[in-house]
């Protein structure tokens, strides 16, 4: 029998940059310009990075580049929605306002004009924190974000369904704003 012995390295930016570049990794680095996309004003856009084939199953990693000055995308999915916020190096700063109950509550409350600010939390975001910055939005909580402040976009990556649609919320005479 042939011993192979290899030798443990520490995990720096230089070997993973060479795995990289070798096809063997894709890094998921804050701040990436390759997963950067130009959002104009008032834009929320996002890119699939990888979908899985059916035979593995139907997930996909991408990326949201957030321009939004409000919550115009505001809505919920079908499915869960995994957060993954790496990044915000020299961007703005991110708020995601998530709803305190799911889609259908949310609705009726709209409907019945009893819609108030303790329905919901508004969080601003905070990037590369393993407490804080790695988390799943459970399907059917609506949710959205924006943006405020100098910099670039906030861009922030996602794992979902390849096909997870946006269920867009229609707030009627309701504005929801951030107070920063």
């Amino acid at each position: 029998m042939t011993v192979i012995s290899v030798t443990p390295q520490k995990m720096t930016s230089k070997i993973m940059d060479e795995l990289e570049t070798r096809g063997l990794i894709v890094r998921l680095t804050p701040s990436r310009k390759e997963h950067r996309l130009m959002a104009n004003a008032g834009e929320s856009i996002g890119e699939h990075i990888y979908s899985s084939s059916i035979y593995s199953g139907t997930h996909a990693l991408g990326y949201a580049t957030i321009n939004n000055p409000d919550f115009s995308n505001f809505g919920s999915h079908p499915d869960n929605e995994d957060f993954l916020l790496l990044g915000g190096v020299n961007e703005k700063k991110l708020l995601i306002l998530i709803a305190l109950m799911f889609q259908d509550e949310l609705e009726e409350k709209i409907s019945n004009m009893t819609l108030s600010a303790a329905d919901f939390i508004c969080l601003e975001a905070v990037f590369n924190d393993p407490e804080l910055s790695f988390f799943i939005m459970k399907m059917d909580v609506p949710h959205g974000e924006c943006c405020y402040g100098e910099g670039l976009p906030a861009t922030f990556y996602i794992a979902e369904g390849n096909k997870l649609i946006v269920n867009k919320i229609d707030f009627k005479d309701y504005k929801i704003s951030a107070q920063y």
